[in-house]
């Protein structure tokens, strides 16, 4: 059974704002010279690293408080920052994958997430009917609605 990591995408306003910073780090990390990467660093390096990667799991993004959106995870490894404070690195598939909105209550860092409650991945074509538009969203945010 898979074990996945949740984590808060600070200052992310929707899932196309994810995937256009992601894309973005993609190409800094270009012109530094490490080619098409996708990581995120932390501080902590996650104790269950091999049940992350051996068994297909992933890292599921919580914008706005909400659970929205998933992408699976490559690899775990050490890594070190610019002011030479030692790292973990977690490498992303690049592809998003939306799940069913689920509620997420704000915390810090990242948790554990099992597989067993981890939300399920949308069909294709489902997440446009399930999303009302962001303008329509903020005002049923703005009321208490959702």
């Amino acid at each position: 059974m898979a074990v996945h990591l949740i984590k808060l995408a600070v200052g992310i306003e929707t899932i196309d704002h994810l995937g256009e910073r992601q894309k973005q780090r993609i190409e800094e990390r270009k012109a530094a010279g490490d080619g098409e990467v996708l990581r995120i660093f932390t501080r902590n390096t996650p104790r269950r690293a091999d049940e992350l990667t051996a068994e297909g799991g992933s890292i599921f993004w919580v914008i706005k408080g909400r659970v929205l959106v998933r992408q699976k995870i490559t690899s775990v490894e050490p890594a070190t920052a610019q002011d030479g404070t030692p790292r973990c690195a977690i490498h992303l598939d690049p592809e998003l994958l939306r799940v069913r909105p689920r509620r997420s209550r704000p915390f810090q860092g990242w948790r554990y997430l099992e597989d067993d409650n981890a939300p399920a991945d949308l069909p294709a074509g489902a997440a446009e009917e399930l999303e009302p538009p962001e303008e329509m969203a903020e005002e049923l945010r703005e009321l208490g609605l959702i």
